[in-house]
């Protein structure tokens, strides 16, 4: 299993060779399968360390892994020239900016919070072994070991100190950044090491970024997963 993600509308789970996404359309649960693209150079990064973070990013969300890549290859600096004003931008003003981020993300995104709470609980409780009934994954934990914003917390600071060094390369300061942190991730998951930082994001993902979903979001969350655990016992079958 590769890992999860929310939407405002679902779940999607993943695993070596397919993506299962569920969505909650007027209280029915549908789930959609597809085949993870098939590249060789992707398998191949698969087994080199500091390239397996991005072929696992770029399985999981292929589309958006392509889109971030274009984005971050355009020469910005073409088209909006540098203003020295920027410059001048108070330390104040800018923790007033991440501010108002973070309350528009508590607030206005609850749905896909519960969604995440979701996805998390369910994980969870096929992690621990258990089954995947209604009640047992309502009373899971929502705080989940293989959350994306682990790695979020690791992927900042080496954002930080790396963006002095490749500054002017966006899309390698990008992909440098994610590499490193994965192994980074790696390696503290095996070793149980970096306690703190899994602290900060177990707080985040307590207080931020998961809610308590309700019982049709538990139930999208179980149907997804199941259709991927089903999807990777047949391929280990085979």
């Amino acid at each position: 299993m590769l890992g999860g993600r929310a939407h405002f509308n679902g779940i999607t789970f993943a695993t070596s060779t397919h993506v299962v996404r569920g969505k909650l359309l007027k209280g029915v649960v549908t789930t959609h399968v597809r085949k993870l693209p098939e590249s060789r150079l992707l398998e191949a990064m698969d087994r080199v360390p500091f390239l397996r973070g991005i072929s696992k990013l770029a399985k999981i969300n292929w589309n958006l892994f392509l889109v971030v890549v274009v984005l971050l290859s355009i020469p910005w600096s073409w088209f909006v020239p540098a203003n020295n004003a920027s410059a001048t931008i108070s330390v104040w003003s800018v923790f007033a900016e991440y501010g108002v981020v973070l309350i528009v993300l508590i607030f206005f995104f609850k749905r896909l919070w519960q969604f995440h709470g979701a996805e998390h609980k369910a994980f969870n409780v096929y992690t621990s072994g258990g089954q995947l009934l209604p009640g047992l994954v309502q009373a899971a934990d929502r705080v989940c070991g293989r959350c994306g914003t682990n790695l979020v917390v690791i992927v900042f600071p080496i954002y930080f100190l790396l963006s002095y060094v490749l500054y002017q390369i966006p899309l390698l300061l990008y992909l440098v950044s994610m590499s490193v942190s994965y192994e980074i991730f790696n390696w503290s998951s095996r070793r149980n090491r970096l306690k703190a930082v899994f602290k900060i994001a177990a707080l985040i993902q307590k207080y931020i970024v998961t809610k308590e979903p309700n019982e049709a979001q538990i139930r999208v969350a179980i149907a997804t997963l199941s259709k991927a655990i089903e999807l990777d016992q047949d391929r280990a079958v085979k």
